[in-house]
């Protein structure tokens, strides 16, 4: 259907109306109050009852939607032509603030180049100022010669043309090199005492490496002294061993020849050579029985001696002990006697008590020793 007959078919003769006119000036209020009371007004006087009224009712309904999509249709055309003119002018502003712009930056273009010059200018001023005195902590690791060589660049700093900077150039360089003074005298005294420290030191090390010798050398004549005299303890036991050696070869040989000449003479006199070998060995087997008895005589007296030893270091504990338990005893019941004599008792009507009490003698009544 065309828009048209969309129109036509649409409540209120819309068709008569202005887009521009119903949405910009606010007319749209006006023309749906109409549309409604029209629509309204008709469906009032229609009788659903017969299928007459019920297809006036179909067809006022479908009027009542197309008058919705002949609006609706009309705004949207509108708004196209708005959106195209609103391009336009965004086209228009863009192309003007382009131009604008790039005039502006013309015009100004000497300006900003004289700034940057400017700019340059001060900034290569201020380096230069600061590498005058460099960082704030210069010279903190430095030694004196390095100190001292910046201390002769610094009174021969170049020349330069500082403009309006030549006031604090000037106050700056005055400061850094009373500045650097004091670091080259504070430097100069550090290391005069380090080298001083150093000096005692070396002379602390010389001193114990001399004592370090000095105890190694007696050390060392300690341990010469004591082999020499380990090695003549060492030599005299040797000469003491062989001439203990040499005296035992003698009475080695003197028995081998009083031997040769007991063998001699038992094989001249063989019969009483056996008597007197067997006298001999029966005189061995009495002499061993008589040196074992001595031993076990000796052993037996020392068992003796030691039980009795025992026995009579047990008395003298026993007797220690009793004489200390007595003297303690005695101590309390003097402590007792004297409470009594405290109380009014006489000394031997007290003692009578005491020794009562200490035999068991008073019933219920006991001294705690």
């Amino acid at each position: 259907m065309s828009e048209v007959t969309e129109r036509s078919s649409a409540l209120a003769t819309i068709e008569t109306l202005v887009p521009a006119r119903i949405f910009a000036e606010g007319a749209i209020e006006t023309v749906l109050s109409r549309i409604e009371r029209e629509a309204r007004e008709r469906a009032a006087a229609l009788d659903i009852s017969t299928p007459a009224g019920r297809k006036d009712i179909a067809s006022l309904a479908y009027k009542v939607a197309r008058s919705k999509t002949a609006l609706d249709g009309a705004g949207k055309d509108l708004k196209a032509e708005w959106l195209a003119k609103s391009n336009a002018v965004d086209a228009e502003r863009r192309m003007l603030r382009e131009r604008l712009d790039a005039l502006a930056d013309e015009v100004r273009a000497p300006l900003t180049e004289w700034e940057n010059a400017e700019k340059a200018r001060v900034q290569a001023h201020e380096a230069a100022l600061a590498a005058i005195a460099e960082s704030p902590d210069y010279g903190a690791a430095e030694n004196a010669a390095e100190l001292a060589e910046r201390l002769s660049c610094l009174r021969a700093y170049p020349a330069r043309d500082w403009q309006e900077f030549a006031k604090r150039a000037a106050d700056a360089l005055i400061a850094e090199i009373a500045r650097t003074e004091t670091l080259h005298t504070a430097a100069v005294k550090r290391e005069a005492e380090a080298a001083e420290l150093a000096r005692l030191r070396a002379e602390e090390t010389e001193r114990q490496r001399l004592a370090a010798i000095e105890a190694q050398r007696i050390r060392e004549e300690r341990i010469a002294a004591e082999a020499a005299e380990a090695a003549r303890k060492a030599a005299e036991a040797k000469a003491a061993r062989e001439a203990e050696e040499a005296r035992q070869a003698v009475q080695r040989e003197r028995e081998a020849a009083d031997r040769r000449e007991r063998e001699a003479r038992e094989a001249a006199e063989r019969a009483e050579a056996a008597r007197i070998a067997a006298e001999q060995k029966a005189e061995r087997d009495r002499i061993a029985a008589a040196e074992k008895a001595e031993r076990d005589r000796l052993a037996a007296i020392e068992a003796e001696r030691q039980r009795a030893a025992s026995e009579a270091a047990a008395a003298k504990a026993e007797d220690e002990r009793r004489a200390a338990n007595l003297a303690h005893r005695t101590k309390i019941n003097r402590e007792a006697l004297a409470a009594l004599v405290g109380c009014g008792l006489t000394e031997e009507l007290g003692k009578a008590i005491v020794g009562a009490i200490a035999r068991g003698d008073v019933p219920h009544v006991t001294i705690r020793y």
